[in-house]
């Protein structure tokens, strides 16, 4: 299957590997959420590219040292991440 334009090195390999083992051509749903968490990987690969080269903490609005918003935000995404592959259900069945 195409890997459809716009994806980074994340998200190319997110979406041979899963288009690799699963037939998705006539899931218009699923392929949906899956370009999503190509998406989502990309941005994960961008935020660790950033959080590697900023510190691990930064002054917060009050003077106080807080962790990094790359950091909180790939935690997000990762989250972000898990959510939309769940939701894909490729749990196996017992047929």
């Amino acid at each position: 299957m195409r890997t459809p334009a716009g994806l980074s090195t994340q998200g190319k390999a997110l979406w041979k590997k899963i288009t690799g083992e699963f037939a998705l051509e006539n899931e218009p749903d699923r392929l949906e959420l899956l370009f999503q968490a190509c998406k989502t990987a990309d941005q994960i690969a961008e935020l660790d590219e950033a959080a590697a080269e900023a510190p691990l903490t930064v002054k917060g609005s009050m003077g106080q040292p807080v962790i990094s918003p790359f950091i909180a935000e790939a935690r997000v995404q990762r989250a972000l991440l898990a959510t939309l592959l769940g939701r894909m259900n490729f749990a196996e069945t017992d047929e």
